[in-house]
């Protein structure tokens, strides 16, 4: 039967692999290094951070401050094991994108009247919808930023008639907000992974969309903003 120190370390450099892969296998694989670049990029490793960082002195003191025998220096609590296991399971099975996501997902299509869609932004509360068109081809999100940006532009003498514009008027007449896609099986991990790289390369990611395989040109299943990206760090917080 595994001992507690046992349980711990083969648990402990179970999650040291993990942060390996989620960095990439860089050259320097130090665990604390390892712990503070995820810290950076993932919520769970943020949630976690401390504890782990306290964990790996934790295993040093066992690995490198063994005195004799079997008589180690400090020992871990059963509970500190439970936790350490807790967390380990986490990164191995975490959380799919679509449980953050914003579903139904309500889209238009490029000659829906603009009218309707405002409607929309009002009666739903949502502040950006995807346009696709007759072929099912997503051709931009349609947000209210840009709905008060069109009509500052288009208004004359105080007043502008909104009656015949299409939704891919507004698409067309703007640079198109970035936008990624992503297979409905991602994890958090994927998606967080998206955000982080728009910011790299100083790109506004304004969404994430879901779709059953991460195509452009599927229906969308759930969309996934910046702001849906606090209740990942409550959640994990919270569990």
């Amino acid at each position: 039967m595994i001992d507690m120190v046992g349980r711990f370390e083969i648990t402990f450099n179970q999650i040291h692999q993990h942060l390996k892969e989620l960095n990439g296998y860089p050259k320097n694989d130090n665990f604390v290094e390892l712990l503070q670049r995820s810290k950076l990029k993932h919520s769970v490793i943020r949630v976690h951070f401390d504890q782990l960082k306290q964990y790996a002195k934790l295993r040093n003191a066992i690995v490198h401050e063994k005195t004799s025998g079997d008589y180690y220096i400090a020992t871990p609590h059963e509970k500190v094991v439970e936790e350490l296991e807790r967390i380990k399971q986490i990164l191995e099975k975490p959380p799919l994108a679509i449980e953050f996501a914003t579903r139904p997902v309500l889209f238009y299509k490029e000659d829906t009247p603009l009218v309707h869609v405002m409607e929309a932004f009002d009666q739903h509360g949502i502040s950006q919808f995807p346009i696709y068109s007759d072929e099912r081809e997503f051709i931009g999100l349609l947000t209210n930023d840009g709905v008060v940006r069109y009509i500052s532009r288009s208004v004359q003498d105080g007043v502008i008639d909104l009656s015949e514009v299409k939704a891919k008027e507004l698409i067309s007449s703007e640079l198109i907000p970035d936008v990624e896609f992503l297979a409905a099986t991602g994890t958090v991990f994927d998606l967080e992974e998206r955000f982080e790289k728009s910011l790299e390369d100083e790109r506004k990611l304004k969404a994430v969309i879901l779709t059953e395989s991460g195509e452009a040109d599927e229906l969308p299943i759930g969309i996934v903003t910046t702001w849906d990206l606090i209740k990942v760090d409550r959640r994990n917080r919270d569990e």
